[in-house]
């Protein structure tokens, strides 16, 4: 953190624990971790000012796939981590994927919302699984599946994970649903007061993992495995889920996975965008596809609001490439045309 008005470093807060610190227990003893050992925060946390809370979440351990030269949980990785912004301190935690070796980063958004009175928050994980949080304390209040195949392992209501398969030993493929793009990547999904439901952009896409050992090299990739993703078998959604039950509620079907980010606003309309280029408006409590507009681009970006003069407009960036097309093969070839489209609702 940096002071606003001198710039000056205020403090910085380590997700990977040095010797000695809470968490280092889950790392081995005579390795690297706080030097090495992952935990990127790479998305924009959450603030909560009434709390005064930060939530972010945290990617994945180094290296992604080979867990035996990292044993243990490895804290702070595939967490969420509620930080005091004033002092940089942890003040709670909650981990999603402990000793991850399937490459499920954390990383994605933490929605905040009021259930029951409640004070919760939603976060939507790539290994498949949704979670609803009491965000005062992290304590768990629901987890379910949003993806249709999770192989990978399971979680109970609990919480408590028990991984199933996974790349354990040297040279021998492992197939496994979701696969490291992930239930869902980075792209946000949404909540909708009004409707009180929760909006996801699903991808539902294989895996394979053949570990591969090797010595860190500063400036070169630490994988840990070589990795292929499946190249047809796949599929995409916008789904809706009570976050009261985690039952869904509906969903909309496309052919390949769904990778940009959802909007829902206050007109009952959940907003998104195909890999194909087409920007398409849902009913917000029924999922009916009620319009869409080509653009001539893929959507792997984030949709937003705005009113001038009273007029509501949704903006949406387009622009198809870069390593996304490596875990959707099906989509090579694609238009990759950048631009910045706006619609007016109507009055």
């Amino acid at each position: 953190a940096f002071d606003l008005e001198t710039g000056e470093h205020a403090w910085r807060c380590y997700t990977v624990p040095k010797p000695g610190e809470p968490g280092s227990e889950t790392w081995p003893k005579d390795g690297e971790a706080w030097a090495r050992g992952g935990a990127n925060c790479w998305i924009t946390g959450t603030y909560d000012p009434e709390l005064n809370l930060l939530y972010v979440g945290t990617g994945n351990p180094a290296p992604d796939f080979d867990g035996g030269v990292r044993e243990g949980d490895n804290l702070y990785t595939d967490s969420l981590v509620a930080v005091d912004p004033d002092t940089g301190q942890i003040r709670f935690h909650y981990q999603y994927n402990p000793h991850d070796v399937w490459d499920y980063d954390s990383i994605s958004e933490h929605i905040l919302f009021d259930l029951d009175g409640r004070k919760a928050l939603a976060h939507f994980d790539k290994n498949g699984y949704g979670f609803i949080l009491d965000r005062t304390d992290g304590q768990l209040i629901r987890v379910f599946p949003f993806v249709d195949r999770i192989t990978w392992g399971e979680i109970d209501a609990s919480g408590k994970v028990t991984p199933k398969v996974y790349p354990d030993k040297e040279g021998e493929p492992v197939h496994f649903w979701p696969g490291p793009a992930g239930g869902k990547e980075w792209t946000h999904a949404a909540y909708s007061p009004k409707t009180q439901l929760l909006y996801v952009p699903v991808q539902d896409i294989g895996a394979t993992a053949t570990r591969r050992r090797r010595e860190f090299k500063e400036g070169i990739p630490y994988w840990g495995a070589g990795v292929a993703v499946d190249g047809e078998d796949m599929a995409g959604s916008v789904s809706a889920f009570d976050p009261r039950t985690g039952r869904e509620t509906w969903r909309w079907r496309n052919d390949v996975p769904m990778c940009s980010s959802v909007l829902a606003t206050g007109g009952d309309l959940v907003f998104a965008g195909k890999p194909s280029g087409e920007c398409i408006a849902l009913n917000a409590r029924t999922g009916e596809l009620l319009w869409q507009f080509q653009c001539g681009s893929g959507h792997h970006s984030s949709p937003t609001t705005y009113s001038v003069g009273g007029r509501q407009y949704v903006a949406v960036p387009t622009g198809w490439g870069g390593w996304v097309e490596g875990f959707l093969p099906g989509m090579l070839g694609a238009p990759h045309g950048a631009a910045l489209f706006a619609f007016a609702l109507p009055d």
